[in-house]
């Protein structure tokens, strides 16, 4: 008791002094958390981001065609068909659902309304692969694809612009002259980069090709695993069944292009993990620094009270009680700057992403993570100065001016 009051008076004669030397702790505890903070929220955002395109889904494109060295892009060449997508359903036990899809920019029009939007022709099952689900009436099914029948499903902001507040369904609207007959709205998604799910109109993917843009090719095909744990597999036995259907032996020739979700985040993790180890580490870096001011001002303080050290042996302190005293001196800058610092974190954090309109995810771990290293600097950079508080000799330090 008498050494923890002893050090609380001594770090209050100094209060501006103490402050100060609080300041370096408490920007590194507050700088660790709103680092990690930002680094977990993005990576949730990343994550809920991808399960908005869908869950455990990967993405079959037509590949490129290469002259010599010269790529040319995917897609400039399209061997893909509509079989294939059924051969991957039939040949691939990994794959649940898949949906084969074509898209392009048409006018649609209702009454004397009509909009310039992106018209897809998917499977049946794309709402239950893309996460994008019906608000209203229902999707088209088999029998409609295979059918070729004229019906759409209206996307949320389609269905605005055409219908306003009107109910949209069994009304008819034109599809680049082509009557259709609209069945469903389709739930508010929010746009994903330079598409906007939302902004389009969805019909059987064989009525878009056969009746709208006279295609034979289709330009993708969307699959779903049936578990995460099975999307190494499953593109793997994608990749055999397209190789096998395209009559390819070598898969450096293959004539297609696979997007597996797992891979995207991966890659988007990797980059988060980099980042928020970056400015982790510049955290930890000033929180060091902050340790290295706790030792200096202790080793001055030191220097400043050698006749208080040398009056306390004189009169029967021992060597643990001055070791004890200056020990809880560090640990009481260091705590006292690490309960400022998680305070700073946590209204740092807040502030940085409502400004930003970032997502930020402050968790206990994370706080009593960098309170506690804040404690373990304070006791390692002023174990020396307390150490050698305790060695002095009392006649020399009564001697000392």
């Amino acid at each position: 008791m008498v050494s923890i009051y002893m050090a609380l008076q001594g770090l209050g004669a100094n209060k501006l002094r103490s402050f100060l030397t609080m300041l370096g702790i408490i920007i590194g505890v507050g700088a660790v958390i709103i680092a990690i903070a930002i680094g977990q929220g993005s990576r949730q955002a990343v994550a809920e981001s991808l399960q908005r395109l869908g869950t455990n889904v990967m993405t079959a494109i037509p590949g490129q065609q290469r002259r010599g060295n010269v790529g040319f892009g995917f897609g400039s060449v399209n061997t893909m068909k509509l079989k294939d997508a059924e051969a991957i359903l039939k040949g691939c036990p990994s794959i649940a659902r898949v949906t084969p899809a074509v898209n392009r920019s048409a006018q649609v029009k209702y009454a004397n309304k009509n909009t310039n939007t992106n018209v897809q022709g998917t499977g049946e099952d794309y709402p239950v692969i893309n996460n994008h689900y019906i608000a209203k009436g229902r999707y088209f099914n088999v029998q409609d694809v295979r059918g070729l029948k004229r019906v759409a499903v209206l996307g949320s902001t389609t269905a605005k612009d055409l219908f306003d507040r009107q109910s949209p369904l069994n009304k008819r609207i034109q599809v680049s002259g082509t009557p259709f007959t609209v069945i469903g709205v389709l739930k508010e998604k929010g746009g994903m980069g330079f598409r906007n799910p939302d902004d389009g109109v969805y019909v059987p993917v064989t009525t878009a090709m056969r009746r709208l843009f006279g295609m034979e090719n289709i330009q993708s095909v969307t699959c779903q695993a049936r578990s995460a744990g099975l999307m190494r597999r499953a593109q793997s036995e994608v990749e055999k069944v397209l190789m096998k259907q395209h009559n390819i032996t070598n898969k450096d020739e293959a004539d297609f292009f696979i997007f597996n979700q797992a891979d995207l985040m991966d890659a988007q993790n990797e980059q988060q993990d980099t980042f928020s180890k970056l400015i982790t580490y510049l955290a930890i870096v000033s929180l060091m620094v902050g340790g290295i001011g706790i030792m200096n001002i202790m080793l001055v303080s030191v220097t400043e009270r050698t006749r208080e050290i040398g009056v306390r042996k004189a009169i029967g302190a021992k060597r643990r009680n001055i070791l004890s005293q200056f020990l809880l001196e560090a640990m009481f800058l260091s705590l006292v700057g690490g309960l400022l610092g998680v305070a700073f974190g946590i209204s740092g954090a807040s502030f940085v992403g409502k400004a930003n309109n970032w997502k930020i995810i402050l968790s206990p771990q994370t706080i009593i993570m960098a309170f506690s290293f804040s404690a373990i600097v304070g006791i390692f950079f002023g174990f020396y100065p307390a150490f050698k508080a305790s060695k002095l000799n009392p006649i020399d330090a009564l001697r000392y001016e």
